[in-house]
């Protein structure tokens, strides 16, 4: 079963480690299908481009449950490997509460959860803030943490240590570095598009993750989903119309500002338009 990348917060470093993750299965030849919690457009941008596959969003408040336990199955199970990169800290969802957050979707799709902690200014209190954050929710299974930023190998002792003591797995330790860097603007990371260095960072990244995370225990958690795939919810029925005028070709901009949208959309578009097609063509 694929596990479900979170953190603690935003820009703990759960980005850089899926798309680490997911450069690194396609340098092996493996096929890897990415998910991405929330209403969210630019890391599915960046996970689309490393894995060559449209990064599929779950997102529960705005699709409902049942649409993203079956597009789940339905994607997931078409590649050999996949991963879900979560949203935000793991129980920030709608207001105060985890509804539409990481832990909503990992509990709802039974996904095993690696917490991605930048540990740049911790030592022992790593143990406390994991620990607060295995024991806060009962239904969530924590896989293992993956600590950032560590600085020196005798601060990943002092980290691995304290975690040890709270009998929690440490799947890995990325160093500082500046190919770890992932340039960001007001509404957070760069589009894939205006990357032109992607493809070399993506080669760094793999890298990095070969040296640095424990693949060993890592890898089991990306084996994509195997059941038969259910049908995905079809999309709400267009309103009918008594006119017996054509229909109206609808335009949609894309271009360098105009490309937030989830790849459903552009499906439904195409699948509406075909069906509009053979219609009139009875």
């Amino acid at each position: 079963m694929p596990c479900l990348i979170a953190a603690p917060a935003s820009g703990s470093g759960k980005t850089l480690v899926s798309l680490a993750l997911t450069a690194l299965a396609v340098r092996r030849g493996r096929s890897i299908q990415t998910f991405k919690v929330g209403p969210d457009y630019l890391d599915p941008q960046l996970l689309s481009a490393a894995s060559g596959r449209p990064c599929r969003n779950l997102d529960p408040l705005l699709c409902g449950e049942a649409w993203v336990q079956a597009s789940f199955q339905r994607h997931s199970s078409a590649a050999e490997l996949a991963l879900v990169e979560g949203v935000m800290g793991l129980f920030d969802g709608r207001g105060p509460s985890p509804e539409g957050s990481s832990a909503h979707v990992a509990a709802l799709l039974q996904l095993p959860v690696v917490l991605v902690v930048e540990a740049s200014r911790q030592a022992g209190s790593v143990a406390a803030l994991v620990r607060g954050f295995r024991d806060h929710e009962s239904d969530l299974q924590l896989a293992g943490v993956v600590l950032n930023g560590v600085g020196s190998e005798r601060h990943q002792a002092l980290l691995q240590e304290a975690l040890e003591g709270i009998a929690m797995p440490v799947l890995g330790a990325l160093p500082r570095h500046e190919q770890l860097a992932l340039p960001s603007r007001h509404l957070g990371l760069l589009p894939a598009h205006e990357l032109a260095d992607l493809q070399q960072r993506l080669s760094a990244w793999a890298s990095l993750a070969e040296r640095h995370l424990d693949l060993e225990r890592l890898w089991p958690l990306l084996q994509a989903a195997r059941e038969t795939p259910p049908a995905v919810p079809a999309a709400p029925p267009a309103a009918t119309s008594t006119s017996t005028s054509e229909p109206l070709p609808v335009a949609i901009a894309s271009d360098a500002a105009f490309h937030f949208r989830y790849p459903e959309a552009s499906e439904l578009d195409r699948k509406s338009t075909r069906l509009n097609s053979s219609h009139s063509s009875v």
